[in-house]
């Protein structure tokens, strides 16, 4: 009988460590509930190893009962669940934000798909021979270009600000600044490719006012903007994937030198390229002519 309460007893506090460790997710940091399940595990261990003092008989032990077999069984289970597993809290209990952070999530994201499907499109169609038709719809995926880049930026801040882990920890983290430059470097790029997309759009429309189709210099020059931009979205995912876990968080770091950085990047490049767009000029005599029709 002695046996099968001290195992009964080990049952009750391996239940209780495994409650404690559940609820310890919910309530407060991971260390603080393996602290707290630390002492209920080391009297669990010791009450199911137990051994009474007195010498027994065959007939005087009783054999092992369910619960002793929990017991035994629940453990070491108990004890590995309250030290190496677990969630954090905000993802235990949903807040009353949840909706909303959800829905800028879903946002940021259709931004990122739908920058790199417009970036896609102009790098597909971007060439020397590009019939009206194949043009009209380059200049349709710069305007998507334009809207999506609006989204992700808009819905970034709202991530940043309210519902990621907020800009106490988004100061701090070098890699978010990494991803910020990377996206200050898409967007100042851009600029040259809308604004010859423009120019070009505006001779279009008027007839009275002649122009040079795009000629194999701005083809060129162009397609290695576009390639640049496309290998800087893609790198954004990776640079977000590890700073959203805290890879080479730093609390010296202060904010106002990546920020001083982004705001070089953005500016100073994107008034390089639009100086450039507006600057263009051909090497060679240009022969003015009109976009074909499709077929």
């Amino acid at each position: 009988r002695a046996v099968v309460r001290m195992r009964s007893s080990a049952l009750a506090l391996s239940l209780a460590a495994l409650l404690a460790a559940a609820s310890g997710h919910a309530l407060a940091p991971r260390h603080a509930a393996a602290a707290a399940i630390r002492p209920l595990m080391r009297h669990a261990a010791v009450t199911a190893s137990a051994k009474p003092t007195q010498p027994q008989t065959v007939r005087d032990v009783a054999p092992q009962s369910v619960p002793a077999k929990l017991a035994s069984a629940m453990a070491v289970p108990a004890a590995f669940l309250a030290l190496f597993s677990g969630l954090p809290a905000e993802a235990a209990v949903p807040g009353a934000d949840a909706v909303p952070s959800a829905v800028a999530a879903y946002g940021h994201y259709l931004g990122l798909v739908l920058v790199t499907l417009a970036l896609g499109t102009e790098r597909i169609l971007i060439k020397e021979d590009m019939t009206e038709k194949e043009f009209d719809l380059m200049a349709n995926a710069d305007i998507l270009y334009g809207l999506a880049g609006t989204l992700m930026t808009y819905t970034g801040y709202l991530r940043v600000t309210q519902y990621g882990k907020g800009w106490e920890f988004y100061q701090h983290e070098p890699i978010f600044w990494v991803k910020i430059v990377l996206f200050s470097v898409l967007g100042a790029a851009s600029f040259f490719p809308t604004t010859k997309i423009i120019q070009l759009a505006v001779s279009k429309r008027n007839p009275e006012t002649p122009y040079k189709p795009m000629s194999p210099k701005l083809v060129a020059r162009m397609t290695t903007i576009l390639n640049g931009e496309l290998s800087a979205i893609l790198l954004i995912p990776l640079t977000a994937t590890l700073m959203a876990r805290g890879v080479g968080y730093a609390d010296w770091l202060p904010w106002q030198a990546p920020a001083g950085l982004v705001a070089v990047t953005l500016f100073g490049l994107g008034g390089k390229y639009i100086k450039e767009a507006l600057d263009w000029s051909e090497d060679e005599a240009g022969v003015k002519a009109t976009f074909s029709d499709s077929s």
